[in-house]
């Protein structure tokens, strides 16, 4: 494939995953991933990549004057007052959206991605305008992305400071033969490897147990290892002895 090809076809799952693709190209993108794997693929990394980043924050209604400045920006219609039934709501947008065209799409896939960004910060460096009130859940210190290329399989990973348990979220099913295990490692920038545990390989929500060693060096640059093992190695062993699967940065809070 073209490397030009390869660009519009990352640049479209973005935008799919993101919900601003222009609706004829949407429609086209969709034909398309009936039949073309690598399409979803990676549709399938830019879903995960995205919705790892909202992991921390929760619902919040974004001021009228915010949604009055886009419309302005964008050259769209005034905002519609809150106070119109979701009827009216509806018929504004629709006419806005058929009104403005691509130039408009093409507005709202910057406003996205900012937004974007903006939820990266909210994930790793904080909010100062976040209220912290005692029952406020505390953001995750920690947060890794795990994805595997040839099937789209992925796991979003976050710990928080000071713990001794890991979330990890399998997004889907992933297949391992008979008589292999999956194992996790954390890997220090300085250092030997440290075992965390048997890394999960179905669809949901898991714990993993952090030892103390692995929890004082998450506090250091690192990465997060995993091998596919015999089942009949040793849990305690001290490097992996079979394939390495996957690497991924671990991310650190800033904030």
């Amino acid at each position: 494939m073209a490397e030009s090809e390869q660009e519009q076809r990352i640049l479209q799952a973005a935008e799919y995953a993101l919900g601003t693709l222009e609706p004829r190209e949407r429609s086209r993108f969709e034909t398309q991933l009936m039949h073309d794997a690598e399409a979803r693929r990676e549709l399938a990394y830019w879903e995960t990549r995205l919705g790892a980043l909202g992991l921390a924050l929760r619902p919040a209604d974004p001021p009228a004057a915010v949604w009055d400045r886009v419309t302005r920006e964008l050259g769209l219609e005034s905002a519609t007052p809150v106070a119109q039934n979701s009827e009216t709501s509806a018929r504004h947008s629709r006419s806005a959206a058929n009104d403005s065209g691509p130039g408009m799409w093409r507005g709202l896939a910057l406003v996205a991605s900012v937004a974007a960004l903006v939820m990266a910060g909210f994930l790793f460096t904080g909010s100062t305008e976040r209220s912290a009130g005692p029952e406020s859940p505390a953001a995750p210190a920690y947060a890794s992305v795990v994805y595997d290329e040839p099937t789209g399989m992925s796991w979003l990973v976050t710990a928080h400071a000071n713990s001794h348990k890991m979330t990890v979220v399998a997004m889907g099913d992933y297949e391992v033969p008979e008589g292999k295990v999956l194992r996790a490692w954390l890997k220090p920038e300085n250092g030997e490897p440290v075992l965390l545990g048997k890394w999960p390989n179905t669809h949901g929500d898991h714990e993993m147990a952090v030892s103390d060693t692995a929890a004082q060096h998450m506090n250091e640059p690192a990465k997060l290892m995993v091998s596919m093992e015999d089942a009949g190695t040793s849990a305690q062993a001290s490097v992996p002895s079979g394939k390495l699967m996957w690497t991924s940065p671990i991310a650190r809070r800033t904030g």
